[in-house]
Order: C-alpha cells, then sequence, then structure tokens
C-alpha cells in the first residue's frame, strides 16, 4: 500500500494555514502551557521524592521552569497528570477530526474507546517515561545518558507502530479491539514510509529549536542572563505549530492508506 509523504507534508502545511488549522493551533498553544505546567511539576516531584535520586550539583533539567511549577503533594500531582494525559488525548480526538474531510462519530460515541484505548496507550507511554527519567536520574549513570531524547528513544517503537491509533479512534466507529487491530495493520501497509515521515517530523522539530537557540544567545550576550519570557513564548509557539502540523500530515497519511484499502476491496 503507497504513502505519498510528499503529498502529506503538503497537506500538513495546507492544514496548518487554513481555518481549521488556526482553530487547532490555537487550542494546542493555550491546552499545552497547562498540560506542561502540571507534567513538569509532577516530574519535579517524582525526582525530589524518588529514593535514591539525585541531580548532579548545578545540573537543571531541561524541562524545568519555575514559572510553570506547582508545589502540590505528590499524589495530587498523580491525579492532575492523569487528568492532563487524558484530556490531551481528548484534544488530539478533536484536532484530528478537524482535518478530515468524511463523516466523522461525536466525542460522545467515542468517549469510552478514547479512554480505554487511547487514555491507556497514552498512560502507558507516559508512566514509561518517567519511570526512565528515575531510572537514569539514579545513581550509578553517566550525565551523558541522562537525556529526554534517549528517553524518547526507548518509547520510540511502541509510538510508531500504533501511530494510526488517534485517529483510528477519531475517524471510524470500530470496537476497542478492533480499533487497535486497525491501526496495526494499517501500519504494516507501509511501515517504511510512514517511518520516513515520523522521521521527517522530528529533524523539522529539531530545527525549530534553532530560532529559540538564536534568541537565546542574544538575550545572554544583552542582558546577561539565559532565561527570558520571550524564549518561552517562542518555544511554546513553535510547539504548538509543529504539533498542529504533525496531526495534520499523519492524519492525510491515515487517509492516503485507509482509502488505498478501501480501493483495493472494491476491485
Amino acid at each position: 500500500m503507497s504513502l505519498d509523504i510528499r503529498q502529506a507534508l503538503q497537506a500538513g502545511y495546507d492544514d496548518l494555514t487554513s481555518t481549521a488549522g488556526y482553530n487547532v493551533f490555537t487550542v494546542l498553544l493555550v491546552f499545552n502551557i497547562g498540560y506542561e505546567a502540571v507534567s513538569q511539576s509532577f516530574r519535579q516531584q517524582l525526582l525530589v521524592t524518588a529514593p535514591g535520586v539525585q541531580a548532579p550539583w548545578g545540573f537543571t533539567p531541561p524541562f524545568d521552569i519555575d514559572m510553570l511549577a506547582f508545589e502540590l503533594p505528590l499524589s495530587v500531582l498523580v491525579a492532575l497528570t492523569v487528568a492532563a494525559v487524558v484530556s490531551h488525548e481528548a484534544v488530539r480526538f478533536w484536532a484530528i477530526q478537524q482535518f478530515a474531510e468524511s463523516p466523522v462519530p461525536t466525542l460522545q460515541e467515542r468517549a469510552r474507546i478514547l479512554l480505554a484505548v487511547g487514555g491507556g496507550v497514552a498512560l502507558s507511554v507516559y508512566g514509561v517515561r518517567q519511570a526512565l527519567l528515575v531510572f537514569w536520574y539514579g545513581p550509578g549513570f553517566e550525565m551523558g545518558i541522562r537525556s529526554p531524547l534517549f528517553v524518547s528513544v526507548a518509547v520510540a517503537p511502541i509510538l510508531l507502530v500504533t501511530v494510526y491509533l488517534r485517529q483510528e479512534i477519531a475517524l471510524t466507529a470500530a470496537g476497542p479491539t478492533e480499533t487497535v487491530r486497525n491501526s496495526l495493520a494499517r501500519f504494516r501497509r507501509a511501515p517504511v514510509q510512514i517511518f520516513g515521515l515520523l522521521l521527517l517530523l522530528i529533524v523539522l522539530g529539531q530545527l525549530a529549536i534553532l530560532p529559540s537557540a538564536v534568541v537565546t544567545r542574544v538575550v545572554t550576550v544583552r542582558t546577561g542572563t539565559t532565561h527570558s519570557v520571550l524564549v518561552d513564548v517562542l518555544n511554546r509557539v513553535l510547539s504548538a505549530a509543529l504539533s498542529t502540523f504533525s496531526i495534520a500530515a499523519i492524519t492525510e497519511a491515515y487517509l492516503q492508506v485507509r482509502g488505498g484499502e478501501d480501493a483495493a476491496g472494491a476491485e
């Protein structure tokens, strides 16, 4: 089953610059502020309370943003984090539907599948990420591998094979088992192409860091400080734009694969 990567990227750009793309970008920009505040507070508290975990002197984790930190008990942050992760899936459910031209099921119709399947997978991946962070910040590990990028690579296989799971939840009426089975089957139709598309999106994500790095350098030279509200705002704007673009591009890839299957079935 063919997948046109160029067409998927073009659709991602077209959708990003459309009215629907602007709406999705705006919602993601606002939502991500709250999501990051809860997530980063949870990570900080987890690292503080986990036994045997001690960051080296003078080391500031890349997710440490004091202005977004909530000083709450770990139990409260756990509940808030679970709610934030599930809400994140609901926002993506809505975003995917904005980029689909065909009729789509309502959130009420898919709420059970969204919570059980989408929320379950998202919470599992999130839990693995946090467990790996605590593990690698523990004693006996060198700074060289204490990187969120390394943690992301560790969960990459799960994210790869479930790349179409959100689209399957948002755009079909299949049951839980069928939803998972169909998403895996669609991945197997064009695994090399979708891997290539995801790789390009990762490269774009790394390139999106450059403007912030330039602004940080300018601010550091002129003011002597490394922290700037301007840099924080720029990071969030670029992150929301990239997320919108990625959702649109992957949704287009999904529609291509599903459309090819429908055409083959009709023959």
